[in-house]
């Protein structure tokens, strides 16, 4: 029997988790506005298949994947936070002549697989997944539908906000998505800064 009250919750709870501003928001907007929609949604389909993979293992319950996480947190966010410093500083570049087909496919990997470990050095991400199947109980909470929901709901997140990006990018001169682009780009080594200075405080 399918759990949908697990697949409908994880679909609003993805949603909800993706929604809010964050360095990540602001990379897959700046990727919408350098190179395209299919950037925006390959940096959204990264982000939203970690948040599947974090879902699983609180579905699961796997410790030692917990454990891990939980023991190297600190490294990891700042390797996180670095990775957004270079990002950042990457972004800041404006966007090259048109890329080939080849270069295109490479750029699409790039920014799922940097977005996927950019949200895998996030734990903490776990943790909310964890208070939600305990708030679901053991059958909605225990259900695989519901990391599929997440995935599906933040993906789905990331889908509305590149359509959005690329509807205000088309009725906008070039020169201001430039800087759009540029501001979302120092708000991305703003965040890391701090990031990285308030967990050496």
């Amino acid at each position: 029997m399918m759990h949908w009250p697990a697949l409908l919750s994880g679909l609003g709870f993805g949603f909800l988790i993706a929604a809010p501003v964050s360095p990540m928001s602001l990379l897959c907007m700046n990727r919408t506005l350098q190179q395209g929609l299919t950037a925006g949604l390959a940096t959204g389909a990264g982000i939203a298949l970690a948040d599947m993979c974090y879902a699983l293992i609180a579905v699961t319950g796997f410790r030692a994947v917990s454990e891990f996480t939980a023991e190297f947190a600190l490294p990891l966010k700042l390797l996180g936070a670095l990775f957004i410093l270079y990002l950042g500083a990457r972004a800041w570049r404006p966007a090259g002549v048109e890329a080939s087909a080849g270069g295109a496919r490479s750029g699409r990997f790039y920014c799922f697989i940097s977005s996927y470990l950019i949200t895998l050095a996030n734990p903490a991400t776990v943790v909310s997944f964890i208070a939600l199947t305990a708030a679901l109980g053991s059958g909605a909470g225990g259900s695989l539908l519901l990391p599929a929901g997440i995935a599906l709901g933040s993906f789905g997140w990331w889908l509305l906000l590149n359509l959005i990006i690329v509807w205000i990018r088309g009725r906008l001169p070039e020169s201001f998505s430039r800087r759009l682009s540029r501001i979302s780009a120092v708000f991305l080594i703003m965040f890391s800064v701090y990031s990285i200075f308030s967990m050496a405080g």
